[in-house]
């Protein structure tokens, strides 16, 4: 049987794959929060000053079918073990039957500068959901 390479995994990749494997054990949203109908979020990425924008995405969450650890990564390439949890903040706003709610979270994760050790991620997110009840 020929030899097989299999490339050893970055701690970047180890991170987003356990993050994965916690996302996919997680309830989905329907489940979780039975009276939630729909959720739209708004995601804009911003450097670690908040002042240049460096992304931005929408989504439509089918809440049947997505999961309520809400969890979104970093755009930072070099980002290692950062990136967004807004589980928390989706808890919150259902609990308090908001029809919108807005926020800012900052990465936790590091980077490489060159020849440096690794330095604070510092990605700002503000995001925005758009929730429907029954």
């Amino acid at each position: 049987m020929p030899y097989m390479h299999v490339p050893k995994r970055n701690p970047r990749q180890e991170y987003r794959l356990k993050q994965r494997e916690r996302v996919e054990a997680s309830p989905s949203i329907a489940k979780k929060f039975p009276r939630l109908k729909g959720l739209k979020v708004t995601l804009e990425f911003f450097d670690a000053a908040g002042s240049t924008k460096q992304g931005e995405a929408k989504c439509k969450l089918n809440v049947e079918h997505a999961k309520s650890a809400l969890w979104f990564a970093c755009p930072g390439v070099e980002c290692i073990c950062g990136d967004f949890d807004l589980s928390e903040a989706l808890f919150r706003a259902v609990a308090a039957r908001h029809k919108m709610a807005t926020g800012e979270v900052r990465c936790q994760g590091t980077r490489k500068r060159g020849n440096r050790g690794p330095v604070p991620c510092g990605t700002l997110l503000r995001y925005k959901f758009n929730l429907n009840y029954e």
